[in-house]
């Protein structure tokens, strides 16, 4: 969609400026789809099913118009408006690659919990998480460093119960 919308610049010098939603109140699901392992899950991210996240991609457009190229999607709102950009964000926002927090790491009292303090999934004999799954919320900059934390520390921990 992108590359049909911004068609007559791709492949010419230029730099790209996005507002980035580092705090994102949407959340997903991730549900079985049957009993076999083979069988890959249901994942569903829900992205901007939560509407102060729309809202706040939408004033993240503030200031100097870097476009007037307007989204032939959107066609149908005034240009410019704040419901112009509402479909603007709708239809040309992504979440890059930055998702997490699909096996939650939270206490035993919190519902949507499925890894203890020592990464074991509850109720499941012998399996830990290790990695952007079990964190709670998107880090404000790239799941690099903090996933190679974690691994860090699962390495310790997992050398605690084997010489325990």
């Amino acid at each position: 969609k992108l590359l049909n919308y911004m068609g007559d610049i791709y492949g010419r010098d230029g730099f790209t400026i996005r507002p980035i939603l580092l705090r994102p109140k949407s959340r997903g699901s991730i549900t079985l789809k049957s009993n076999n392992p083979k069988d890959a899950p249901n994942i569903d991210p829900r992205l901007l099913s939560h509407p102060d996240d729309v809202t706040t991609l939408v004033e993240g457009r503030h200031g100097e118009p870097l476009t007037t190229n307007p989204l032939p999607e959107c066609r149908g709102e005034a240009y410019g408006s704040d419901a112009y950009w509402t479909c603007y964000v709708r239809h040309m926002s992504s979440a890059f690659y930055h998702l997490c927090g699909g096996c939650k790491m939270a206490p035993a009292s919190d519902p949507y919990s499925v890894v203890d303090n020592k990464l074991k999934v509850r109720g499941v004999f012998g399996l830990r998480v290790v990695g952007a799954p079990i964190m709670p919320a998107v880090t404000s900059g790239n799941t690099n460093v903090p996933v190679v934390m974690i691994a860090e520390k699962a390495s310790d921990i997992i050398k605690q119960d084997w010489n325990s």
